[in-house]
């Protein structure tokens, strides 16, 4: 944790993470999620300190929701499955996971707004 606090900077991770990261973001979070590889529970602390750092909690979704891809299994799942089964089940996680953090990110809006409303 330490070297990631010298190697990311709050200002870069907002940049390629935050609220304005755009398609750019949603793209990092579905690669590094697909690349990714080890028990989750090391990443949790990770994820929890970018998250700190500005990271948007959609792209945070979509990381934990590509973690399912898992690379080194796809020769296995074309060999039982077939190229185009495994294709779009790819393709079908990824969308999701777009979609799932859009929707996660509704719902904070939905309560984070409540929530300053009532403080002010």
């Amino acid at each position: 944790m330490g070297i990631l606090n010298y190697i990311l900077k709050p200002k870069t991770v907002i940049k390629h993470l935050g609220e304005e990261s755009g398609v750019k973001g949603w793209l990092l979070a579905i690669s590094f999620g697909i690349l990714s590889h080890g028990s989750i529970y090391v990443w949790y602390p990770l994820l929890k300190e970018l998250h700190e750092h500005g990271m948007r909690t959609g792209l945070l979704a979509a990381f934990l929701y590509n973690r399912a891809v898992k690379i080194p299994l796809l020769p296995l799942m074309i060999f039982y499955f077939g190229i185009p089964f495994v294709a779009l089940l790819t393709f079908y996680t990824t969308v999701a996971s777009v979609v799932e953090g859009k929707i996660l990110e509704l719902i904070e809006h939905m309560f984070v707004g409540r929530e300053e409303e009532k403080v002010v």
